[in-house]
């Protein structure tokens, strides 16, 4: 095997995906438990939950990601999310 048919090292985009999918099953994981339980609720009780169930998961998210997370599960009824 020469140095031409070695496989290429992942770089950049091949590298990060694993982590980003990491983070994304948290987010997901998070999101669907507050959603079954608190949606239609007060936006501040759902940011609350949203916080909790992020911090459970290990997961740093953006203010505005999770704010708008918070406002659409507020804004479902409850059976939307079931």
């Amino acid at each position: 095997m020469n140095q031409d048919d070695a496989p290429a090292e992942p770089t950049g985009y091949e590298q990060d995906m694993p982590a980003v999918q990491a983070n994304l099953e948290k987010f997901e994981r998070a999101w669907a438990k507050v959603r079954s339980s608190h949606a239609g609720r007060p936006v501040d009780e759902v940011r609350a939950a949203m916080t909790q169930a992020f911090d459970a998961e290990g997961l740093k998210v953006w203010r505005e990601i999770a704010d708008f997370a918070a406002q659409t599960i507020a804004n479902e009824s409850p059976t939307e999310a079931t």
